[in-house]
């Protein structure tokens, strides 16, 4: 969890004097860093949900606080605190009444306060946070990998999480270039403002726990409602909605299960549900309506699952490039339509006398009467597989 803004306010309003003066319900979002700020420009040069600080030095022309305000809204920022006191009297009313329309968090701070102790303390609480997130991370990654040590868990994941309660894992697979490095990070903290913890909000209250993998990102929830359950995934699409239109972004959901130590099995199971997404072009995969393929997609090593089928389709595959023939199409056809003749004849356009030669031949090529679903089913799980190797590729 990073730092929310609300977290920062509590820690230091005291020794700051701090006040809100306006955007109350906008402060439970994250504060990524801190500046100081008295030039509009450098709003442009923030990477998203930046925390500003400025003595309103320009504040002299008219409307340039207001449009500074808009500006960072614009951009994600996370508020701005106002040193008031010598550039500044007093803050313009009309900022007021739009930063609270916009919850956009507003605070003041008076002149004699540090700008720069403040500065200091709030970088240092993030830094000091995501130390921790790091050591969190850790301990997340090892119980996923199947490496629970009931003591070390306790130790390191008791204080924040509910080790004994519900877990699930969500699996983000997101191809990116390097030039989107910066839209990929802004979209992880879109993600986590989801898990509101301000009072009296409607975002998802739920602890919940971010890991970055080799080549994807792990989301793990505890305790969630099945109210946000069901609204989550749409949620974190739309978290992701840059990657999401250029058909660059999946998403893997494994199943909840209850006590930490069998975490490692939603975690496989989302990952299987995101390599499926990653096959079909699907969006989204729930590995509980995976069907079959829950079986085919957890396989490992995939050259097991493509040997097999070419075992049982290689003899039609070299019978078809021989005789320019479409033996395999037909047996596809065969399956699919329950072995009805006249079904697979208006199925791939062939008369019924003509399927009925070829359903023979077949038979005798592989040396199977398929005459029952045990004869057929290795051969369907063989179509079922090239359907999901060829996506792949």
């Amino acid at each position: 969890m990073a730092v929310r803004f609300w977290e920062l306010y509590e820690e230091t309003k005291e020794q700051f004097r701090l006040k809100i003066v306006a955007g109350k319900a906008g402060m439970d979002t994250v504060v990524s860093w801190v500046h100081m700020l008295e030039d509009e420009t450098i709003v442009s040069r923030f990477h998203g949900e930046e925390l500003a600080i400025t003595t309103g030095m320009k504040a002299v022309q008219p409307g340039w606080l207001l449009q500074l305000v808009q500006e960072m809204a614009k951009d994600d920022c996370a508020g701005i605190i106002i040193n008031t006191g010598m550039y500044l009297h007093q803050i313009p009313e009309d900022v007021v009444e739009w930063c609270e329309a916009q919850n956009f968090p507003l605070l003041e701070m008076p002149w004699e306060m540090s700008i720069t102790e403040l500065i200091q303390a709030y970088c240092m609480r993030i830094i000091d946070q995501k130390q921790y997130e790091k050591k969190i991370g850790n301990a997340f990654r090892e119980v996923m990998q199947g490496y629970y040590s009931e003591e070390a868990i306790k130790q390191v994941l008791g204080e924040r999480y509910d080790i004994e309660g519900t877990f699930q894992v969500f699996c983000i697979s997101v191809k990116k270039t390097m030039e989107e490095e910066l839209s990929y990070n802004q979209a992880i903290i879109k993600l986590e403002n989801l898990f509101g913890l301000w009072k009296e909000n409607d975002k998802i209250k739920a602890s919940y726990g971010l890991v970055r993998m080799e080549d994807f990102l792990v989301l793990i929830l505890n305790n969630s409602k099945d109210r946000q359950y069901k609204e989550l995934p749409e949620l974190i699409v739309q978290s992701f909605s840059y990657f999401s239109k250029e058909k660059c972004f999946h998403l893997g959901i494994g199943p909840s299960i209850r006590h930490i130590e069998n975490l490692s099995d939603s975690y496989r199971r989302a990952r299987t549900a995101m390599k499926m997404s990653l096959g079909t072009g699907l969006e989204t995969i729930h590995f509980e309506e995976m069907g079959f393929y829950k079986i085919l997609f957890s396989v490992e090593d995939t050259n097991v699952l493509t040997g097999y089928a070419d075992d049982l389709l290689g003899p039609l595959d070299e019978y078809d490039k021989v005789h320019g023939s479409s033996y395999v199409d037909t047996l596809r056809s065969y399956i699919k339509n329950d072995r009805s003749l006249i079904r697979v004849a208006e199925d791939i356009y062939t008369h019924r006398n003509t399927v009925n030669y070829r359903i023979q031949n077949m038979k005798r090529i592989l040396g199977c009467e398929l005459s029952n679903a045990e004869e057929i089913f290795p051969y369907q799980v063989a179509f079922y597989i090239r359907d999901m190797t060829k996506k792949n590729k």
